[in-house]
């Protein structure tokens, strides 16, 4: 084998000529650090893997000195069941014809159809309106172009009058 020193020469002439002056550091830097992340991640998986043989120890030494009752099986006991008939009072029974049929024939009930009306009420003018008040001495006073009061000059016919 080579001297150690020959072999660091050999590599700093063959590292100089491709590589800038600090690229030796910085590769230097990158193994150093993945070769302590590898013994940390190695002391890491040792601790684990200690602390879960003693937590399996544990609970096996634990399981072990607890007291445990045994669990007892039980059986209910048989229960005879007798079954005796019911007095004849308590039977309950149909006879035949007991019930009464209603029946339906179309001359026994109304045929009622319904549709959608327009408009259920029919809309008056002012002369209508007069012409219904009759005799009766009446006011139509208007408050605006569509709104208009009709006031009855008795007092008598504001509870209403029969129309003729």
């Amino acid at each position: 084998m080579r001297p150690e020193s020959e072999q660091h020469s050999l590599l700093d002439d063959v590292l100089a000529e491709a590589a800038p002056a600090h690229f030796e550091r910085a590769l230097l830097n990158g193994t150093l650090r993945s070769v302590r992340r590898r013994r940390r991640m190695r002391q890491c998986s040792r601790g684990l893997a200690a602390v879960g043989v003693f937590a399996a120890t544990a609970l096996a030494v634990w399981n072990a000195l607890l007291p445990t009752t045994p669990v007892k099986l039980f059986r209910p006991g048989l229960h005879i069941v007798s079954s005796q008939p019911l007095p004849a009072s308590m039977v309950v029974g149909t006879k035949p014809g007991s019930v009464v049929i209603v029946t339906s024939s179309p001359t026994t009930f109304v045929l009622v159809e319904t549709g959608a009306v327009k408009d259920p009420f029919q809309e008056i003018n002012d002369e209508q309106l007069l012409a219904l008040a009759g005799e009766r001495p009446v006011a139509l006073v208007r408050q605006g172009p569509h709104q208009a009061e009709l006031l009855f000059l008795n007092p008598e016919d504001k509870n209403g009058f029969p129309l003729r």
